[in-house]
């Protein structure tokens, strides 16, 4: 499995819930705020791998470095 070095907004809009969603990085999972909106109790917000939309490749959060000095990159 590869790394990924998120360095720029457009990058980390490559990561995508199982769903298809944008998610963002938590400390040790990934959360879709569309998933979480849903009135459907089987929607599951916090998932343990991102899709990236270029590779195809499952990326878990360990599996991703983020530049926390880019804006956009992390939403917490």
């Amino acid at each position: 499995m590869s790394k990924l070095t998120v360095e720029t907004q457009k990058d980390s809009w490559r990561l995508r819930c199982p769903n298809g969603h944008r998610v963002a990085p938590t400390n040790n999972h990934w959360y879709c705020r569309q998933c979480a909106r849903r009135w459907d109790d089987d929607a599951e917000p916090e998932i343990e791998e991102a899709i990236d939309e270029k590779t195809g490749e499952r990326l878990t959060r360990d599996d991703v470095e983020l530049d926390f000095e880019t804006p956009g990159v992390y939403y917490a």
